[in-house]
């Protein structure tokens, strides 16, 4: 039996990430931008086409037993997230170049080694905290309203057909859950699961049974939305909103929440569920909805 502590955990995890890019949001200088044009509704092909690409070579390794090397390869681009993050971060602060670069280094350095030392449940976590937060801002401020409307439909559809028809996204979440990375959000059971002592390579049955999974993926793609309101969005009302860019965003996160909700409910019954079609449908419409409540207009922000 999963428990009420279990599904509050992973709702407050996955909050954490889009909460935490909103954070920074307002710091982040206007020209900061990965690609020209951030209104290219092409933009996003790029981090689609590169979702694929990783997902069918990490596929390749799982079924050629090759676990780790895969796991060499995904701490690489692991100690590579977490240095640009922590660098990114402390430039955004204000901070010099190079003790930016120098806390970025520091900051994967560390938490690599704890990851490597203490495998626990909760090191994990935090590292994949980390990973999609920076993910989600730098996307979010990166790809404008329409773009990033277009890869929260593309990956929810992608996901759904990864999970109810080819079902090889379940085959990849099997895959590397004895991995010990930052890939999923875990949340443990009760059995054998002192919480400070949980190691993630607990496979008994019992442990494996109650155990808690989400994809890191599930909660960075609806938060790509979300931080691009509040980075791309006019900053005048007509309403006379105040924050209006704020508030659509805040408000299309709390439709994200709704969804995740009813993710949660249908997952305590106990089937996988592919959670980009919920999350990503709900955060859609409350972004529709809000925009419409503070703008009063049908531009939706494309422009």
């Amino acid at each position: 039996m999963r428990t009420a502590r279990q599904y509050v955990l992973l709702i407050g995890m996955f909050l954490a990430v889009p909460l935490a890019a909103l954070l920074v949001v307002p710091s982040v200088p206007s020209g900061y931008r990965a690609f020209q044009d951030q209104n290219d509704p092409t933009s996003p092909i790029v981090f689609i086409i590169l979702v694929v690409v990783m997902t069918g070579a990490m596929l390749v390794l799982i079924k050629r037993a090759r676990r780790g090397l895969l796991k060499a390869l995904l701490m690489g681009a692991l100690g590579v997230g977490l240095f640009s993050i922590g660098s990114l971060f402390l430039l955004l602060a204000g901070q010099g170049e190079a003790l930016s670069l120098g806390f970025g280094l520091a900051m994967a350095a560390g938490v690599l080694t704890l990851m490597y030392k203490y495998p626990r449940w909760y090191v994990v976590n935090a590292a994949g905290l980390i990973i999609g937060a920076g993910a989600a801002l730098v996307l979010g401020i990166t790809l404008g309203i329409l773009p990033s409307l277009i890869l929260l439909t593309v990956m929810a559809m992608y996901d759904a057909i990864s999970v109810y028809v080819t079902k090889h996204m379940l085959t990849l979440a099997e895959g590397v859950g004895d991995l010990g990375l930052p890939i999923v959000l875990v949340v443990p059971g009760r059995h054998g699961t002192d919480l400070a002592q949980l190691d993630l390579k607990d496979r008994s049955k019992d442990a494996e049974r109650e155990m808690m999974l989400m994809g890191l993926g599930d909660a960075v793609i609806p938060s790509v939305l979300v931080v691009s309101a509040a980075a791309n969005l006019p900053p005048v009302s007509g309403a006379g909103w105040p924050w209006p860019a704020m508030s659509v965003a805040l408000l299309t996160l709390v439709a994200v929440t709704i969804g995740l909700a009813a993710l949660m409910l249908l997952i305590s019954k106990g089937r996988p569920q592919a959670g980009l079609p919920f999350l990503n449908g709900s955060a859609i419409i409350g972004y529709a909805l809000s925009y419409l409540l503070v703008y009063q207009d049908l531009g939706f922000g494309f422009a």
